[in-house]
């Protein structure tokens, strides 16, 4: 089913509570044992040769921002999230990194002001993904990079696809506010009307975790909605069930590492895209 693709919403943002969730809290590190190692490499390889001043819009807990800042002390590094919880979550040890509250659609900055941005795992949250990309944009310096990790579940191909996701399937949609349904055209469409024409795309998501992305948000369906990811939790819990936690958690992304990098060349459930800001 290549049909059309999705340009509104499938449900009203509002009905998502993000003041309930506390993601990105975990530290993270670029290897394979940490569930967004992969995305922290991609990210840190487009950062190479960057100098400046650099932001994570939608920065959650903090952890990606820290891991950069921890890994390029040189950069000037801030952080934006709408939810107060979470801005609490990563200003609780900053680790050099000025956090903000703010909107995706309205960013505290300067025209021009910035030398790069990255943004994982929020534009299948937002309304209006093209006023989103306008005002990252709007930010950026001329010529300033852009990286964005981008769940694809309306990628042709993909189990995402073949269960109908945000249509005949919506537990994402209620357990983790997915509104925006995306395949790697409909992205790089977007991009290049907003100034941020794509210059590389990646690939992860193959086959272990959109697996178990199914099965999680299903079982969601059954038990309730939760307060956190997977790997946020397994670093809170402890005792026996908590070191379970966290040894299958580290099994799944260095497995998911594997297949990503093996797969590399083939398109998965979630793309790692490199747009520079044209003009």
């Amino acid at each position: 089913m290549q049909g059309r693709e999705i340009s509104e919403p499938v449900a009203p943002a509002a009905s998502f509570d993000y003041e309930a969730k506390r993601w990105g809290a975990a530290p993270l590190r670029p290897r394979p044992w940490y569930m967004n190692g992969l995305k922290l490499r991609y990210l840190l390889e487009d950062l190479a040769g960057v100098h400046g001043h650099v932001l994570d819009v939608g920065c959650g807990g903090g952890s990606v921002a820290k891991a950069v800042k921890r890994e390029r002390p040189d950069l000037v590094v801030s952080g934006c999230d709408v939810s107060r919880s979470a801005l609490a979550a990563a200003e609780a040890s900053p680790a050099g990194v000025d956090f903000r509250l703010a909107t995706a659609e309205r960013l505290p900055f300067a025209n021009g002001e910035l030398d790069f941005v990255w943004i994982f795992d929020v534009l299948e949250h937002v309304d209006e993904p093209e006023r989103v990309l306008r005002e990252v944009a709007r930010i950026l310096k001329p010529g300033g990079g852009f990286h964005i990790v981008l769940p694809l579940e309306g990628q042709p191909g993909t189990l995402y696809r073949l269960v109908g996701c945000g249509k005949r399937w919506t537990a994402k949609v209620r357990h983790g506010g997915h509104i925006q349904i995306f395949s790697a055209k409909r992205f790089s469409d977007i991009a290049a009307t907003c100034g941020l024409p794509l210059t590389r795309t990646r690939w992860s998501y193959h086959v272990t975790l959109q697996v178990l992305d199914l099965l999680y948000f299903s079982w969601l369906d059954l038990r309730g909605p939760v307060g956190g990811s997977v790997e946020d939790m397994s670093v809170a819990r402890r005792g026996v069930g908590g070191s379970l936690m966290r040894g299958v958690s580290r099994a799944v992304a260095t497995t998911a590492w594997g297949e990503a990098r093996l797969l590399r060349r083939l398109p998965g459930g979630c793309g790692h895209f490199t747009c520079k800001r044209s003009g």
